[in-house]
């Protein structure tokens, strides 16, 4: 294994993320700064308003910017590996076998079996997991996740032969994610079983809370297309670094978005489409009937979108009674 082998990169980026985790809840100066911001605001006329509220928003994106650069880099790394079929299968059920082992210790230590007398439902699990969502153990089993689903898009992407076909895959997925957000599970999920989506997201904190307080979070289905986009960008060829820059500057301005409140919430995976056509509109070599095909298929999928909403959207439910609350786990000598 030489230096420049990918497994020290997606080491050093598993790294940077951890540190990120335990650094950003700590990080009082970027509170202290943008208090500073605000208050010379008040008093503040053009053009030194317009500065300093840029500063302020640069200063409130740090957080998101970090961690969306490490979340992608380990993405883009792992990627990098060149993984068949029976390897991103082991990674995959190692990954899946991991995160099971660290959840179960999440709940043995909760103590909610000794409380409920029973094994615990999937909503109380995901309670479990959100008590200890900034912790180490949180840390552990949001990077398994990430992985695991890393691995499905690596090997999802064996069946990409042909640079071209990134085009139509990108489009499916963007208004399939569309959906999914909008009308589809994602929606009923957030509306009825918000921390089951929790569990399984992987968040990124505020800075200087002093604990770990999420403020906005990745959904497993966005490493899995991420993955499938940069593992057929190193196979096929394409421009890695190019891919690498477009996704994690657009994938990151989304997120930013977001969070400041700009659009109640973006489907992650239209944003991905776009970094992906725009990264490399040079390389789809279309063929005129190609070209046709794909705009056909591009209205046709947007045109039944109302359609799908009209059928699949789900119905509405009574909700049901909030689930007892669980004690925060007590230290154990």
């Amino acid at each position: 294994m030489t230096r420049r082998s990918p497994i020290w990169y997606l080491l050093a980026s598993l790294a940077a993320y951890f540190a990120l985790w335990n650094a950003i809840p700590r990080a009082r100066f970027l509170v202290s700064a943008s208090d500073w911001v605000d208050a010379c605001l008040r008093g503040a006329h053009q053009p030194l308003a317009t500065i300093l509220l840029i500063l302020g928003v640069i200063i409130l994106s740090i957080p998101t910017i970090a961690f969306m650069a490490a979340q992608v880099s380990i993405i883009y790394y792992f990627a990098r590996l060149r993984l068949r079929f029976v390897g991103g299968l082991l990674w995959l059920v190692g990954c899946l076998a991991g995160s099971a082992v660290v959840v179960a210790v999440m709940v043995w230590r909760s103590g909610i079996v000794t409380k409920l007398h029973r094994l615990p439902s999937l909503r109380e699990i995901g309670l479990v997991m959100g008590i200890y969502s900034g912790g180490p153990l949180g840390m552990v089993v949001y990077t398994l996740i990430l992985l695991a689903a890393a691995s499905i898009g690596c090997m999802v992407s064996l069946r990409v032969k042909d640079k071209n076909l990134l085009l139509p895959v990108v489009m499916f997925a963007a208004t399939i994610d569309f959906w999914t957000v909008t009308a589809g599970p994602v929606s009923s999920m957030m509306q009825h079983a918000p921390e089951l989506l929790k569990a399984v997201s992987a968040p990124i904190p505020k800075a200087g809370t002093g604990a770990f307080v999420p403020a906005l979070a990745m959904g497993p289905g966005d490493p899995l297309f991420i993955a499938l986009v940069f593992a057929a960008v190193h196979r096929l060829g394409l421009n890695a670094r190019r891919n690498f820059a477009f996704v994690l500057a657009l994938m990151t301005a989304g997120m930013l978005a977001v969070m400041m409140n700009l659009v109640p919430y973006l489907p992650a995976l239209v944003v991905l489409a776009i970094a992906v056509i725009a990264a490399n509109r040079r390389e789809f070599k279309l063929t005129r009937q190609e070209k046709i095909s794909t705009a056909i298929v591009a209205v046709v999928l947007v045109a039944t979108i109302p359609l799908v909403w009209h059928l699949l959207k789900p119905l509405e439910t009574p909700k049901r009674k909030p689930a007892p609350p669980i004690a925060a786990p007590r230290s154990r000598s």
